[in-house]
């Protein structure tokens, strides 16, 4: 069997080391997952280099979603589960750059198992987080406004899909003008970061203010957006790709009450008991299932070249997901 591992913190093209291992036995209440597909994420990189929130023993298993078939059982698991296809929650407790893992069935949600296989592998954290942003900070009424930077990402667009459904509006920035005609088929407002981003943004609210403001990449573009935030809105941190601080002026806070708030997936699956886990994921597999929520897929490789894979993925610029596939 081969697997992914880092013994050491460092650059993803480097050292990710590719080993070869006995098959995993499932113990009891355990079930055997060959994988079919594991997105390679952008917080899967920090963790390679050491400067995600979460820094594992060494050495460590890669990986933290994907998507596989049942293939055995251990003893006390429903023997009408073998052949099952499943999403491996993205506990980070397990290594999914794998070509086979032995899980706790609680660890793993059965999907479609006539659904793009590398839709459903992109489940686990991506639509998951979008969905928790928009129902997890503010109430969010028919016809309210989110804006949102980096909206060109994985993230970005099931937020504009899943807002759409709610009827909420969305304003998404984006840094270039040609991934901002392409949203323009799906999001309500595209605005390109730069000098006249001000103007941008008068022009698509007019007298109507943000009520949600989401950001993945920091730095002086919240700065600007955030006078458009309502008085009492949320500003939500998921992110940090720009290596900038979150720039918020204290008079927004002080006299306008704004909030400030960071989230990060991990708190909320180590605190979700796993039913009501499976509760969130099932309505947003069946909207994967139906294309409802989809991803760009910029390329897909095994295994064994996995420093072309990790290589593409540090590039792709939110021009779509790079994915291990067997």
């Amino acid at each position: 069997m081969k697997a992914l591992q880092i013994k050491t913190f460092g650059k993803p093209t480097m050292v990710p080391e590719l080993i070869e291992s006995d098959p995993p036995e499932p113990a009891t209440g355990q079930v055997l997952v060959a994988l079919e597909a594991a997105p390679i994420n952008p917080s899967d990189l920090l963790l390679i280099r050491g400067r995600y929130g979460h820094r594992p023993a060494l050495p460590a298993a890669l990986g933290t979603e994907g998507v596989g078939r049942i293939v055995s059982l251990g003893s006390a698991v429903d023997p009408v589960r073998m052949g099952e296809r499943v999403l491996i929650l993205p506990t980070l407790a397990h290594g999914t750059w794998q070509d086979q893992i032995a899980i706790d069935e609680s660890d793993v949600v059965p999907v479609d198992p006539a659904a793009d296989v590398l839709q459903l592998a992109m489940l686990g954290v991506n639509p998951l987080t979008a969905d928790l942003l928009l129902r997890g900070f503010v109430d969010l009424p028919p016809g309210a406004w989110v804006g949102q930077t980096g909206a060109n990402s994985a993230v970005g667009r099931y937020v504009i899909a899943l807002a759409k459904r709610a009827g909420v509006r969305t304003l998404n920035v984006v840094r270039r003008p040609e991934a901002g005609a392409e949203l323009l088929e799906s999001g309500d407002a595209v605005v390109v970061s730069g000098p006249d981003l001000d103007e941008q943004v008068r022009n698509a609210l007019g007298d109507e203010r943000l009520s949600l403001l989401l950001d993945p990449i920091a730095g002086d573009v919240i700065a600007e957006l955030v006078p458009w935030l309502a008085r009492g809105g949320t500003l939500v941190s998921y992110g940090g790709m720009s290596g900038a601080p979150v720039v918020v002026a204290p008079a927004d806070i002080i006299f306008r009450d704004l909030h400030v708030r960071g989230f990060w997936q991990k708190h909320w699956v180590d605190t979700t008991p796993r039913d009501e886990m499976a509760a969130a994921y099932a309505p947003l597999a069946a909207l994967v299932a139906d294309g409802t929520l989809r991803a760009p897929v910029a390329a897909t490789y095994p295994l064994e070249q996995h420093q072309d894979a990790l290589a593409h993925a540090t590039k792709t610029g939110g021009a779509g997901k790079v994915l291990f596939a067997w």
